[in-house]
């Protein structure tokens, strides 16, 4: 039995901290587009950080299945940073938001059209990284990683500022925006060394994926914009219903018609263009214990992420991996 410690991030990937450096620098000195000004955006994208959450997956299975990290390592780890990033890029333009990582994003320094073409060259050099991979299962598995995105992102603009959601739509929706990347992180290192854990190391990456997203759902409400990096109390602001405010509308329906009805007004008066966020919100979403919820909700899922990798041997990349899933439910 491994016992885990409380740990940073930054402790928890240390096992893999001079992959995940050496990932930068291929990020900042080899995405090299023949226009000056592209190049220079992604210089200032890549160079702004990150936690590489994605690509450390990938290192620590790797070295969990004691190999070595080699160029389809890093390809692969590329791939899925390449993808999350401009995933990033074209969410802000979406959102209008200005603000990532508590940093001017490149949404706030150049046009939309120039942002664009940032994002859609990231996502092409991810599909050269897959060629030059050259391993089809691999190939089809971002393929369908990339439909997932753009299902996503157009459910979620479908249904902007609409109560008439439930925990199918959430997590479908949570899914393809977001598990289905962290499952393709750890899926394509089998794919790749071995076979016979396929299914293992693709449900420990998509339920560390839902539980991370869930999370990022509870933190919006409760952490302020200097924690966050970005603005708090900003997905209700985007009229995004997320796992708070679903589990809130769930429980006003059923308990308390008058609070119901007082939060369905709220969220329709925000669609119709008011879109100070009501203090209210916070104070509905605290009585129904909509947090805590959630945090359990995510706990359930990290546990089923430890319980996938129980057939790795024991040794510190293990253990990261295990830490990483009790890091998510502790921000």
């Amino acid at each position: 039995m491994i016992e885990l410690k409380t740990k940073t991030i930054k402790e928890i990937l240390e096992p893999v901290a001079a992959d995940l450096q050496e990932l930068d620098n291929r990020l900042i000195n080899e995405i090299s587009p023949s226009s000056r000004a592209l190049c220079s955006i992604l210089q200032d994208i890549f160079a702004a950080g990150g936690k590489r959450l994605r690509p450390a997956l990938s290192f620590l299975l790797v070295k969990a299945f004691n190999q070595d990290i080699d160029e389809a390592s890093f390809l692969i780890a590329e791939i899925s940073e390449l993808i999350h990033t401009a995933s990033l890029v074209h969410d802000d333009i979406i959102d209008n938001s200005l603000i990532r990582r508590g940093k001017p994003n490149t949404n706030s320094k150049f046009d939309n059209a120039v942002t664009v073409i940032s994002g859609d060259f990231m996502f092409a050099r991810a599909a050269v990284n897959l060629g030059r991979l050259g391993i089809n299962e691999i190939t089809t598995l971002y393929a369908s990683v990339l439909e997932d995105l753009c299902d996503g992102e157009i459910r979620q603009v479908e249904r902007k500022f609409s109560t008439a959601v439930d925990w199918d739509y959430y997590y479908s929706k949570t899914y393809k925006k977001t598990a289905s990347l962290f499952e393709a992180s750890t899926k394509a290192i089998a794919i790749k060394l071995n076979k016979s854990k396929i299914e293992a190391c693709a449900s420990y990456g998509k339920e560390l994926g839902l539980a991370f997203q869930i999370i990022d759902d509870v933190l919006d409400y409760n952490s302020t914009t200097k924690t966050l990096g970005k603005p708090a109390c900003s997905d209700l602001k985007e009229g995004q219903v997320t796992a708070p405010l679903l589990h809130c509308l769930e429980q006003l329906a059923l308990n308390d018609q008058a609070a119901y009805t007082e939060l369905i007004t709220i969220i329709n008066q925000m669609a119709s263009g008011n879109t100070e966020f009501s203090t209210r919100v916070l104070e509905l979403i605290e009585s129904t214990g909509s947090i805590n919820y959630c945090k359990d909700l995510a706990k359930q899922h990290c546990a089923k992420a430890i319980t996938a990798i129980e057939f790795l041997e024991n040794n510190k990349y293990k253990t990261a991996l295990m830490e990483l899933a009790s890091w998510v439910t502790e921000q």
